[in-house]
């Protein structure tokens, strides 16, 4: 059985091989998933594209382009980082559209997860890049010294910012796919229990949860696509200040 905000998902399938938690199978299968869909890709390249390499040509194009606009002539050192970074939470967020499985990003741990290991690189880039002046981020502007209480006050109130940054970032990501994931968990067991009521089979209100679920399943596509782009862009910006840190 599994514990916490897992057992709120019941439309998910609970899959456990040992001591192996269920959302890090789903999220090697969407790895596995993205690796074979890549390297089809790959390997029979056309000047005609099919519709996946169409799709697939215009996705890279426009993440590389993004990348150069924020970050300039380095951006292509992070191109991998980015695409796998989008193409990953995409189709995480997309699993759970899939009626019977769950998406690996609604799960807080995995979130986290990627939210810090973002974190961890940027900060690594940013000492690479700037040495020990990328410290400076935290001074803010040179005030006189009998301001330094505002100046301490500006310091502490930049630190904070700072290292709040991955917390913003997993939360973010887990709150909007959790709750998809709970809204259709919540339309299917309503759906499930008034087709299975007698008293309630002639109730107009039956069919409610039935009609609400292709809406829900649509906003859950929006969100998903919206939220693998944000943790993208919000990546890039952070990366960006890294390394052009006198720039921004």
């Amino acid at each position: 059985m599994s514990s916490g905000h897992e057992s709120l998902v019941p439309e998910s399938v609970i899959i456990k091989i040992g001591n192996i938690p269920d959302t890090l199978i789903f999220a090697w299968a969407v790895w596995i998933f993205i690796a074979v869909i890549s390297i089809a890709i790959a390997r029979k390249p056309s000047l005609v594209p099919s519709k996946v390499q169409a799709v697939y040509e215009m996705l890279l194009q426009y993440i590389t382009g993004l990348a150069d606009e924020l970050i300039g002539p380095e951006a292509y050192k992070f191109y991998p980082l980015f695409i796998g970074l989008f193409i990953f939470i995409l189709i995480s967020n997309l699993l759970g559209l899939v009626p019977g499985l769950k998406s690996p990003t609604s799960d807080l741990n995995l979130t986290f997860g990627l939210a810090g290991m973002v974190f961890l690189y940027f900060v690594v880039l940013g000492f690479r890049y700037n040495g020990i002046h990328y410290l400076k981020q935290f001074a803010g502007p040179k005030l006189p010294w009998f301001l330094f209480p505002i100046s301490l006050l500006i310091m502490i109130t930049e630190v904070i910012s700072f290292l709040t940054r991955p917390l913003s970032l997993g939360l973010r990501l887990f709150c909007n796919i959790f709750s998809k994931e709970l809204f259709l968990t919540i339309l299917a067991s309503l759906t499930l229990t008034f087709l299975f009521s007698h008293e309630l089979k002639d109730n107009i209100f039956t069919l409610m949860p039935l009609l609400l679920r292709p809406f829900i399943l649509i906003l859950g596509l929006i969100i998903g696509f919206i939220q693998a782009l944000v943790f993208m862009v919000l990546a890039m910006s952070y990366i960006a200040g890294a390394v052009r840190m006198e720039e921004h």
